[in-house]
């Protein structure tokens, strides 16, 4: 049986489980630890915290230690609805650039791996959520006009490949992004049209 999901906007009454989770030692950032900075953004001003997070400006620091300008889009968070007290197991973002013309564009700045990006619990990895997730997200980015999306992973991350080629993705090429490390990745393109 697939795993039963939802994809929730960011607010106050979810915030609690979230908190929690990056007490627990999880961060929705694959790349860096968040955590510590995110809690100390949700003490300083939850919600503003809210508002950045759920894709308004801001600013995200590299593992360089620049900042840049974020790239707007949604960050929904995961719950798991086929358990009885439906717990926070995730989040899951969506990135875009626009052309001149305000359309979505394929291409992205150097900084930013892939449209999609995710990460879920331990405790709630290995029972399709992810899968379910990212197939959520596909329909977010097929609304917003974006007709296929990038997403990477390390090429050692055999689960999340696994995630992202049972929702149709196809390996474009092998990569080292000297920005996040001498670690290979692999690129994957994946189409929004729905199944």
């Amino acid at each position: 049986m697939p795993a039963s999901i939802s994809l929730r906007i960011p607010d106050r009454a979810l915030l609690d489980a979230y908190e929690a989770a990056l007490r627990g030692g999880w961060s929705p950032n694959t790349t860096r630890d968040v955590a510590p900075e995110q809690l100390a953004a949700i003490a300083a001003d939850p919600d503003a915290f809210l508002a950045e997070i759920r894709g308004g400006p801001g600013r995200v620091r590299l593992p360089d230690g620049r900042e840049v300008d974020r790239i707007p889009g949604p960050t929904r968070w995961i719950f798991a609805e086929d358990r009885p007290e439906r717990p926070f197991i995730g989040s899951i973002n969506l990135r875009w650039q626009e052309d001149a013309e305000g359309r979505p564009m394929l291409a992205l700045p150097e900084h930013v791996l892939g449209h999609i990006g995710y990460t879920i619990l331990p405790a709630f990895a290995g029972h399709g959520y992810a899968t379910a997730a990212l197939a959520a997200m596909l329909g977010v980015a097929r609304e917003a006009g974006l007709p296929d999306v990038i997403i990477t992973c390390d090429e050692a991350n055999h689960a999340s490949r696994r995630v992202i080629e049972k929702n149709g993705g196809r390996l474009v090429e092998t990569f080292v992004a000297p920005l996040y490390g001498p670690a290979r990745r692999l690129r994957f393109m994946l189409g929004t049209a729905a199944p």
